[in-house]
């Protein structure tokens, strides 16, 4: 990364807040970091090696939607790299399509902490609205004090977005985005009168982390435990399972 560019975008705290988060964690479905050094004109990070694209790409390439075995999968992938950050105090933030990537055998695994948080004993919730606005949780978009249930609300818009085909609430910026979140709590049907139909389980799931109010979204009072034991997913979490990219 270009010394010069970083400081032009004045991304040097986002930087060295990702290499700092991820100088300290290490796991199978997070893009992981083995060293970082430096010479006169650039900064380097020395990462996992991923070949298979990221979930953006990968959507954008299809015809049609992913099926809902293959959001089911996603999701899990990303239960599972959650279940690991949050454990470690990490609220991530920023979980789009686009920082989700895949290995060659077809597992996702997620990355770019620069906006992500560490949470102390004395800061357990926060304030500022970093993230990207179409996957912010309300309570960021409103400035309000937030935690892991941001990455909670996160989840349900990308299986919103993959199985209906784009986000569940649009705008042309963020103003227009919080106005739409306000007017309105947007839920999967059962039907979506073009012939689409997914199990009342995965509808369920999606709908519970799309809930505006916090203490009504899955998770809220016993963490990514209690999405792993939702019955959309309880049988999924943990098997040998390989999409094919």
């Amino acid at each position: 990364m270009s010394k010069v560019k970083i400081i032009d975008k004045k991304s040097e705290e986002s930087i060295l807040n990702e290499k700092n988060i991820l100088s300290k964690i290490k796991h199978p479905f997070i893009i992981n970091m083995y060293c970082a050094f430096q010479d006169y004109e650039n900064l380097y990070l020395l990462l996992d090696l991923l070949s298979g694209g990221d979930l953006r790409y990968q959507f954008n390439s299809l015809e049609n939607n992913f099926g809902e075995n293959e959001v089911k999968f996603f999701i899990s992938c990303i239960i599972l790299s959650l279940e690991y950050i949050h454990s470690q105090n990490i609220i991530h933030r920023d979980i789009k399509p686009e920082n989700l990537v895949f290995d060659s055998k077809g597992y996702l695994r997620l990355t770019d902490f620069g906006v992500a948080k560490i949470l102390k004993p004395e800061n357990t919730t926060i304030s500022d609205t970093s993230g990207t606005p179409g996957y912010m949780a309300p309570e960021v978009l409103f400035t309000k004090n937030h935690t892991f249930h941001v990455d909670i609300f996160a989840i349900g818009v990308i299986g919103y977005e993959l199985l209906i085909g784009h986000r569940p609430y649009r705008g042309k910026d963020r103003k227009e985005i919080r106005k739409n979140m306000k007017e309105r709590q947007i839920m999967i049907e059962t039907d979506d009168n073009k012939g689409n139909k997914w199990s009342e389980d995965c509808i369920n799931f999606i709908n519970r982390c799309l809930k505006k109010n916090p203490e009504m979204r899955i998770g809220y009072h016993f963490g990514i435990k209690e999405l792993k034991v939702h019955k959309w997913l309880i049988n999924m979490i943990g098997i040998n399972y390989i999409i094919k990219i």
